[in-house]
């Protein structure tokens, strides 16, 4: 009895629709990363040009203020102004520069054994030696590694280096130039919108210009209270390296949320290897110094300017942080504001036609604006 064997079924791998199909996906596939790469990109760029729209605010703002006060054309007051942020920056080099120098090689030189009583604290801790177990050892992270791993870590910090450098520059350029010329920059942007709309556009660009000025004042001021505060606050409890790690706290109070709790890591780790009790001083005076920030210098001068949800800062500090890393946990907070005046003025008030939302900063800006305002073309 013959047994009857099903036909053979085809293959599909050998069919030339599958090959299609896969070829399809593939190409797909490859559009789509290289548009997910031109948009980081793009954005990356963005975020480095919005970096020197601030530095340009700043130094319009700076080089106003100065005119007002003094006799001097708007261009001199920008120059005075530049070489004084220059002498500044020289200033605090030559004079501070020794001393963040000589705490950063001491901190080099007893940082292996911080974290060797760091260790030791944690390990008595309940799973402490199962925390230590998930935490590769330092000789780990800098040893044993190949030289092509090696030459690939140095290839890729000369080349994030070299970045920064370079977006600094942009920076510095792009920012002179747009305090410079503001009018001129502001009538191009102008030009871009309908006739029609023209005055609108104005109006809006001064808010923005507004808010950013408000944000950096309140930021500065912030930047530079929570520093000193920090700085003496440790010399007066007695943690090592007082004044590095003061100018660490005030360079972080710039990424707010955030940026005050990475701030006061470092201290409270000096502090835990000489006393866990000077450690629970430490992070007393730190929650005193955020209430001050939060409580009194944050509603005196900024809250008056820009008013952010604190939800809605960090949903785009998470946010931005993921898409851009550094630049965008950095720029995020201003680029929430100017999001947030830019969906009062353009949609709640234009389209939807609510003029009852508030905007801080619009009725001042366009005051000024109409003083200066140039005739309608």
């Amino acid at each position: 009895m013959k047994s009857v064997l099903p036909p053979s079924p085809k293959y599909p791998d050998n069919s030339p629709s599958f090959l299609r199909k896969v070829l399809i996906v593939a190409l797909l596939a490859t559009v789509l990363f290289l548009l997910y790469t031109l948009v980081k990109l793009a954005f990356e760029v963005f975020l480095v040009i919005f970096a020197a729209v601030l530095f340009g605010i700043l130094l319009h703002g700076l080089s106003s203020f100065l005119q007002r006060h003094t006799k001097l054309p708007y261009k001199g007051a920008l120059a005075v102004v530049c070489l004084v942020l220059v002498a500044l920056a020289v200033g605090f080099f030559l004079y501070l520069g020794p001393s963040l120098s000589e705490q950063g090689t001491q901190l080099q030189k007893t940082l292996p054994s911080v974290l060797e009583k760091l260790k030791a604290q944690i390990s008595s801790l309940p799973y402490g030696e199962q925390l230590l177990k998930q935490i590769p050892e330092p000789s780990q992270l800098l040893k044993g590694q190949s030289s092509g791993a090696a030459m690939q870590k140095a290839f890729t910090l000369f080349s994030s280096t070299f970045g920064a450098l370079a977006n600094l520059l942009i920076v510095l350029v792009v920012g002179i130039y747009l305090a410079t010329a503001p009018q001129e920059t502001a009538n191009g942007l102008v030009r871009l919108v309908p006739k029609a709309r023209r005055s609108r556009a104005r109006e809006v660009i001064h808010v923005l210009r507004y808010t950013l000025w408000g944000w950096l004042k309140g930021t500065l001021l912030a930047m530079a209270v929570i520093g000193t505060l920090t700085t003496l606050g440790l010399w007066i409890i007695g943690v090592p390296l007082p004044l590095l790690l003061g100018v660490f706290a005030g360079l972080m109070e710039f990424i707010p949320n955030i940026g005050p709790f990475v701030a006061g890591l470092p201290a409270v780790a000096l502090a835990v290897v000489q006393d866990p009790n000077k450690a629970l001083t430490v992070v007393a005076f730190f929650v005193a110094l955020q209430s001050l920030e939060g409580y009194v210098l944050t509603p005196l001068v900024q809250k008056k300017i820009i008013d952010l949800p604190p939800v809605l800062t960090i949903v785009g500090q998470v946010l931005l942080g993921l898409i851009a890393g550094f630049w965008g946990l950095l720029l995020a907070v201003p680029l929430v504001a100017v999001v947030m005046v830019l969906v009062k003025m353009l949609y709640i008030e234009d389209v939807l036609g609510d003029y009852g939302v508030e905007v801080k900063g619009e009725d001042e800006a366009i005051a000024k604006e109409e003083k200066h305002q140039e005739p309608a073309e």
